[in-house]
């Protein structure tokens, strides 16, 4: 279950995560269970015994997300993807052709 998307698709946009998580660090046994959320598609990382990890699908009707009003808002992450820049101006740019 993807959606084609005008230049990026939601599994490169999981895949960058992932490999951003990887490159700070990160195992794949600590990125197990990681939900993304796409408009009202969402995925799952699942960490397999063999080491490897696999984005699945999750099956979902509507999402709605409520945020607390003292969660500080990272201004240098691209809000598509999470990656973290050293400028505002390079996150907003980062996945800049996802509607």
């Amino acid at each position: 279950m993807q959606t084609q998307m005008t230049g990026t698709s939601n599994q490169e946009l999981i895949e960058k995560w992932v490999t951003q998580q990887l490159m700070n660090g990160k195992t794949n046994r600590e990125m197990d269970g990681t939900l993304f959320v796409y408009g009202n598609e969402a995925h799952r990382l699942h960490h397999h015994p063999t080491g490897e990890i696999e984005i699945v699908p999750e099956q979902i009707s509507d999402v709605v997300v409520f945020r607390k009003r003292e969660e500080p808002i990272e201004l240098n992450h691209c809000r598509a993807c999470g990656m973290e820049y050293d400028t505002f101006k390079d996150a907003i740019e980062c996945c800049s052709d996802v509607d």
